[in-house]
Formats: structure tokens, sequence, C-alpha cells
């Protein structure tokens, strides 16, 4: 399959009208509920999930999906799969609960377990990143714009982190990079926009550590990240993020700008 702008608008519109289903619930009370490890969920991401699926099924036929909120069922089959759709309904479920605008639709392409091509929609400010191998893009204000945007600057490294989970791992690596750097810095945002704003250039680097993501978490947001010549690498031994692992935790990793990325001794 051509993982090429058509095929990349195809899934941007089907992120785009989850994401208008999800506003529906931001607009009105939220009921909370807690899954098995005590993280937060929502009918708004069950409903976003169900209709994801449903499309996909609808478009691409032949290829399998694996949403966050599928059954147990399916993540036995997912193991069989060399091609499927990783799926996160709505990345940043905290977010959406606090209101504060920064949460995501998340749909990926994943094959041998990398990923070819990824949808990011941020449906309150009407924005969606996406992207494949060789290139990635921003709908903004009905305008589309190549990624990224905005151009490296010398001696200044902007990290962007979690907004939700702050650990003492990242505080000390922070530490660390101060130490490199002449100049720091710190930015915070939600979900995977975190990767995003790294694609767009608005970050150099977004490092995860200490408390552990899934792949359907930064799947999407690593694809267009590539399409922008950076990369998502394991931290320690600088290996690129692979998918459809046994266990679907990824490990503690780095975003990085294409010029930080390049500039790695792989």
């Amino acid at each position: 399959m051509d993982y090429d702008k058509e095929f990349l608008y195809k899934l941007c519109e089907i992120a785009q009208e989850a994401g208008r289903i999800i506003l529906g619930y931001y607009k009105s009370d939220i009921t909370i509920h807690s899954k098995s490890d005590e993280s937060p969920v929502t009918e708004a991401d069950f409903k976003a999930s169900e209709y994801i699926v449903r499309r996909l099924k609808e478009v691409f036929p032949n290829i399998p999906s694996l949403s966050e909120e599928s059954s147990p069922e399916t993540f036995e089959k997912r193991k069989e799969w060399d091609e499927f759709f990783l799926i996160d309904p709505l990345d940043g479920t905290k977010e959406f609960i606090k209101r504060n605008d920064e949460f995501t639709v998340n749909i990926a392409l994943i094959k041998n377990h990398q990923v070819m091509a990824g949808v990011v929609d941020v449906p309150v400010l009407n924005e969606t990143y996406y992207g494949n191998a060789k290139e990635s893009f921003l709908t903004r204000n009905g305008m589309e714009f190549n990624l990224p945007i905005e151009s490296y600057k010398l001696g200044v490294l902007r990290v962007v982190s979690s907004k939700s989970h702050k650990n003492q791992e990242t505080e000390d690596y922070l530490e660390k990079l101060k130490e490199k750097y002449p100049k720091v810095v710190a930015k915070t945002f939600g979900s995977s926009l975190k990767i995003c704003k790294v694609a767009e250039g608005v970050a150099d680097i977004n490092p995860r550590l200490g408390i552990g993501t899934k792949e359907w978490d930064i799947a999407a947001a690593h694809a267009v990240l590539m399409g922008a010549g950076g990369q998502i690498v394991e931290l320690g031994t600088r290996k690129v993020v692979s998918y459809n692992k046994e266990s679907l935790f990824n490990p503690e990793y780095e975003a990085l700008r294409e010029e930080l990325y390049q500039s790695l001794d792989c």
C-alpha cells in the first residue's frame, strides 16, 4: 500500500469526525470511569473508538485495527498482524477531563513493527497533524503547512514535557541538559501534542522518563515527527522505537527534531 497524501487525507477525515463526536461530550457533563489500572476513561473514549474502528473497516476492509479500547480478543489476535491501524481515540483523557483543550485523536498505520503513517487531530483547536516517512503537514485555520514550520535555534534547547505526568526523573534529565546547553527552555503540553510540537519546530526534544506510556500514545505523532525529519529513540540505546511488541508499553524515550536526531552517534 502507498501511504501517500491521499491515504493521509482519508485518515484525517476519520480522525476529524471522531473529534467532533468527542466535542459533543466535551461541552456537557463528563462521566468518568476507571480502568483496571485506575486510569480514567469516559464515554467519549468509547464512542470515538467505535466510530474510528467502524470507518476504518469500511474504507480499508483488509487492514485490522487495534484501539486502546479494543476487546481482549483483539489484543490476542494482533500478534499475528503484519499491518494494522493503531488507535488512541482520545489521547489525553486527563486533559479532556480538566477541559484544557490539549487532547487528541490518534490514528497510525503500523507495518512490520514500524510506524508508516499517522494522523493526530486536535479537536478543540481545529488543527490536524499528519505525515508519513517522507513528509508531514499541519492544517491550521484551513491552511496547510509543511513541517517543521519553525527553524532550529543554535544554543537554545526547547524541551517539552507532560502537563499531567511530571516526575523527578524528568526534572533530573532537565538539570543534566542545563549543564550541556547554555539556555534550556521548558515547555509543557498534554497528550501527543508534545511530539507534534517537536515536529512543528515549537520544541526541540520531548523526553519521556519514569511513567510508562503505551504504543498508541505515540505512534501517530511518531509518523508526523518522522516526516518532519525527526525521530523517537529509546533512551540509552538510541534505537528507533518499534511497535506491536509483546508488551505494548513503550521504553523510556526521546522524541528529537531533525537537527538533534542527525547529530546522534547511533
